[in-house]
């Protein structure tokens, strides 16, 4: 059963979200404050969260900064913000936080519960993996690389696409979708300079995020250089693409 916890101060829009979004699959709970959210998380885990900016005891925002902190149980799972209707957050800098999604008041119910459902169907991690064939039998490094059919290891990365775990020596690395979707192109394309245009396309269907262009590639490309440390792997080869380099080139600038 799949739990939805919304946080709104609105006592009637949380009850009329509660029923419209409750059905053989999933239930809706509700509650109007940062500290009966916090109690919520506390005993429950939940897999999607909608939360307003704007609550009597505070800021949203504070709540989902504690979310990214790994505070609670639901620690990863999709957010939609609601904010308010003057407001035109910048979804690159929502989903640097965490943030999947967002709606500003006033709504239509109809177009919430539509976002809600793309984020349970982008979490049954849909992407086609291709042949394990096409890997290289020596990683970007040293040592070898083990490929197997959803788990990539190269030196000290470890990369699980189908459970979307990610680690670096060992230590867990947090990566949203645009991350998950660029990392996985790289990889699976190891030593081939991937172009630009190809690489937001690639991002715009496998995301369904349609605002993508290169400025924001070039930004995604720098996020995932910065959680995976990863500048000796990942190379810029410029006016053309990126790629993630073999074993005799990633200590080559780029």
């Amino acid at each position: 059963m799949n739990k939805i916890l919304i946080i709104e101060a609105d006592f009637e829009l949380a009850e009329k979200l509660c029923r419209v979004l409750t059905d053989s699959e999933t239930h809706a709970f509700s509650c109007g404050t940062l500290e009966a959210a916090t109690a919520l998380l506390e005993s429950e885990q939940y897999q999607q969260i909608i939360i307003d900016t704007e609550l009597p005891d505070g800021d949203g925002y504070d709540l989902i900064y504690e979310l990214g902190l790994g505070l609670y149980e639901s620690n990863d799972v999709p957010v939609i913000l609601v904010v308010s209707n003057d407001s035109r957050p910048d979804m690159m800098e929502l989903n640097k936080q965490g943030i999947a999604d967002y709606i500003t008041k006033p709504f239509n119910v109809s177009v919430l519960k539509a976002k809600v459902w793309t984020q349970f169907k982008r979490g049954k991690r849909n992407f086609s993996f291709r042949a394990i064939t096409r890997f290289e039998a020596i990683g970007a490094g040293s040592r070898k690389s083990i490929i197997g059919e959803h788990v990539v290891a190269i030196d000290d990365y470890l990369f699980n696409f189908d459970t979307e775990e990610y680690s670096v020596a060992g230590k867990r690395v947090r990566l949203n979708r645009l991350e998950q979707c660029l990392l996985r192109n790289l990889v699976e394309n190891k030593g081939i300079v991937l172009k630009k245009k190809a690489l937001v396309e690639k991002l715009r269907s496998e995301s369904r995020m349609t605002y993508i262009d290169e400025t924001i590639l070039a930004e995604v490309v720098h996020m995932l250089n910065n959680k995976l440390d990863a500048r000796n792997y990942i190379k810029t080869v410029y006016g053309i693409g990126y790629l993630w380099a073999l074993a005799e080139d990633k200590n080559k600038s780029g």
